[in-house]
Order: structure tokens, then C-alpha cells, then sequence
């Protein structure tokens, strides 16, 4: 049999037991008695889980609940939002402008364009930051892209971000070619286009290769190309022997003022046979600044008598 001082230190042993435990699980044991009151009130009977997920929590006294992250960072929920946007270079998608006329007030002597890049201009494949920049360069075939995303021999630059871009207009001189850069940048990396554009005036409507102007049962023009080369050839076709027969070609800018594109050539015949007589020049497609050439050819003629100019203006694709 167990002696009175063995009983007494057996029932002191469960009691600084039960006050340990009192103490360990009184937050646990509160909040239990909480909500089966709650419960008991709205007239639910006790989830078993319900109880029990307080009761895991507080199993430990060193645990601590993850619900959106804590001091250590470990074990942290992702915070809503980020993670939509990668951690990867910009990825443009194509460029989109729309071209329209001067204002009067800007443009009194019908020679300007505008080059228009709406808000919708620029996108992305995938989210970008708000603070990625969006650069735009206005310049001639001289200008040039640097690997870093820097250029040089820009005629004008517009500097904005994401979160800032509402759109931009440049005014530039009609029927010219412009090369556009339009680089995105941010930590990730870079991103670039390239445009050939311009504002069409006088070359609105000129044909592309192969393409003709005139009558080619009498005096006309042929515009075809060959790898960078486009070849003008004014024809004439003579139906008599004749006399003093004087034809040319050449090719220059579409622009007030002329630039020679294609050289002057020129073919005389004192006594010319009945037939085709033909006369030759062209001009290559690198370099050129230029949307359009216009073409013209002058036919001279003795016996029987003639004199007919033909032109048009023919395209210049970009190289």
C-alpha cells in the first residue's frame, strides 16, 4: 500500500501538472469555450474540425500561423497581384500609326504630313511594370541602333513609361521616308521595332513594280525591278520612217524642289525607222529617303511631227 507521504506527493505532481497545462492551452481552451457558446447561441451543433484547427495551431508553443506571411519568411503566401507580371525582358508587339495632313497653320505650303502613334500604338505580349520606359526615335537612314537600346543620329526623341504613354505626334515633310525606333526597356531587358514610314502626298497613289505609264502603242514609260534596281524604260513606237526623232527619261523627287534619282538619258536619231525605239535608266533602292520617284519622259519628233510628255510616279519600297 502506498504510504500518506507517497499519496500527497502523487496528488502535489498532478497539480503542477494541471496548472502547466492551464497555463500552455488557456488561449486554446478560451477561445473554445467562445465558440461553442457562439454556436450554441445560433443553435449549430460543433464542427469536430472547427475545434480542432485551434487546437493543432496551439499544440506547439513555438508554432506560428503562415496566413499571408511572417517576420522570418518562411512559408509566406504569395501576396494577390504579384507574379502577373514576369520577371522577363518586354516583348513588343507590332507598332500600329495612322498618317493624316498638317494643320493649315503648320503646313501653308502643302508640304507637311503627321505621323500619329495613338495610345493603342504600343503593346505587349505579356504585362510589363509601370515603370518600363517606352522610347521613341524619329530620324533619316542614318540613324542607328546601338545593342545597348541607345541611338544615334535621331532627329527627335520622346521619352515616356508604361503608366505615362498617352500617344504622340510628329510633324514631318510629306513623301519622305522616316526611319522610326521604338525601344522598350526595364530591369528585365530590352525591346525594339523598326519602322519605314512617311506621309504620303504626291506619292498617294504611285504603283509598286511592275507598273506603266502612257500608251505603249505610242509613247510610254515601263517601271519594273530586279533585285535593288528599278529600271525605267520610255518606249515610243514609230509607225513611219521619219526624221529628228529626240526621246528621254529620267527620274527625280516627288518634292518641290528636284532631286535626281534615276540619271537623264537621252536618245537622238536623225532619220529614225518605223518601230519601237527605247531608252533606258534606273536607280537602286538603297538609301533612298524618298516614299516615291516621279518618272517623266519628253518625245520629240520631226516628220511626222509629235511632241508628248508622259510621267507618273512610281514606289520606292523600302530596303
Amino acid at each position: 500500500m502506498k504510504t500518506s507521504n507517497q499519496t500527497n506527493l502523487h496528488c502535489d505532481r498532478l497539480y503542477q501538472r494541471s496548472i502547466q497545462f492551464l497555463r500552455w492551452n488557456l488561449p486554446v481552451l478560451t477561445w473554445t469555450v467562445i465558440s461553442l457558446s457562439v454556436l450554441k447561441c445560433e443553435g449549430t451543433s460543433p464542427d469536430p474540425k472547427t475545434i480542432l484547427v485551434p487546437l493543432l495551431v496551439a499544440a506547439e508553443p513555438n508554432t506560428s500561423a503562415n496566413l499571408g506571411g511572417n517576420q522570418s519568411g518562411s512559408g509566406t503566401e504569395t501576396p494577390i497581384g504579384v507574379g502577373e507580371i514576369p520577371a522577363s525582358p518586354p516583348l513588343l508587339n507590332e507598332v500600329t500609326y495612322i498618317t493624316n495632313p498638317a494643320n493649315p497653320a503648320d503646313d501653308p505650303y502643302s508640304t507637311k504630313g503627321l505621323l500619329q502613334f495613338q495610345k493603342t500604338s504600343v503593346s505587349f505580349q505579356k504585362p510589363v511594370p509601370a515603370n518600363t520606359e517606352i522610347n521613341f526615335y524619329f530620324g533619316k537612314n542614318n540613324m542607328a541602333l546601338n545593342p545597348d537600346g541607345t541611338v544615334t543620329n535621331a532627329i527627335e526623341t520622346l521619352k515616356r513609361t508604361t503608366s505615362n504613354f498617352s500617344g504622340f505626334t510628329y510633324l514631318c515633310d510629306s513623301d519622305k521616308k522616316y526611319k522610326v525606333f521604338v525601344v522598350a526597356k526595364n530591369e528585365f531587358g530590352i525591346a525594339t521595332k523598326e519602322l519605314r514610314i512617311g506621309h504620303a502626298r504626291k506619292c498617294a497613289d504611285a504603283p509598286k513594280t511592275p507598273a506603266f505609264f502612257g500608251d505603249c502603242n505610242d509613247h510610254c514609260i515601263e517601271a519594273t525591278k530586279e533585285g535593288d534596281t528599278i529600271e525605267l524604260t520610255a518606249k515610243f513606237n514609230l509607225p513611219v520612217q521619219g526624221s529628228s526623232l529626240n526621246l528621254d527619261i529620267i527620274g527625280y523627287s516627288p518634292r518641290s524642289l528636284p532631286e535626281t534619282i534615276a540619271p537623264f538619258a537621252d536618245l537622238e536619231i536623225p532619220i529614225p525607222n518605223a518601230g519601237f525605239h527605247t531608252i533606258k535608266t534606273s536607280f537602286n533602292i538603297q538609301n533612298k529617303e524618298l516614299l516615291c520617284a516621279r518618272v517623266e519622259s519628253t518625245l520629240i519628233m520631226g516628220q511626222p511631227f509629235q511632241f508628248t510628255i508622259t510621267n507618273g510616279y512610281i514606289s520606292i519600297p523600302n530596303e
